[in-house]
């Protein structure tokens, strides 16, 4: 049994929110309610469920509590839903605009020119240098993953 399907049947709008950015949120109220507040692991949430069936009670009151709380800080899970199609086909989306690929042209080049300056000069603020090669890298690893994909789970 998942926890998504657990928490979607006894609290469905917990399960809703899971996959949101507000699910940490929602896990965390499921946590406190069933008694298990040092953890927010959903598998050893699952587990404690499946071991402790009276705490089904608790998981609607939870649910509750969670609805409350969206209601009083007038948070929509529905406009997640609609918003996040717009932002999965970004490679699809873009492109045929040159900018992304000039941006990346000019990142690496930068990137690369940086790598090259430090390794010959060295510079007199390591961390400084650190630092820069750290975003610099997170840049560079940023604009492979819109280029080429995050992961590798295209079906086939």
């Amino acid at each position: 049994m998942q926890l998504k399907g657990v928490l979607a049947f006894f609290a469905p709008t917990v399960g809703k929110a899971l996959g949101s950015p507000i699910s940490g949120l929602a896990v965390q109220i499921v946590a406190d309610a069933i008694g298990v507040s040092n953890t927010t692991d959903p598998a050893k949430i699952e587990k404690y469920i499946e071991e402790h069936p009276e705490c089904i009670g608790a998981l609607q009151e939870a649910d509750d509590k969670f609805r409350k709380t969206l209601e009083e800080r007038k948070i929509d899970l529905d406009v997640y839903k609609r918003d996040k199609p717009d932002t999965q086909h970004a490679r699809e989306m873009f492109g045929s605009d040159p900018t992304p690929k000039v941006f990346a042209i000019i990142s690496l080049v930068g990137f690369l020119a940086y790598i090259f300056l430090v390794s010959f000069n060295e510079p007199e603020n390591d961390s400084l240098a650190n630092v820069a090669l750290g975003y610099l890298g997170a840049l560079i690893s940023g604009i492979a993953s819109f280029f080429f994909g995050s992961s590798n789970n295209r079906p086939k």
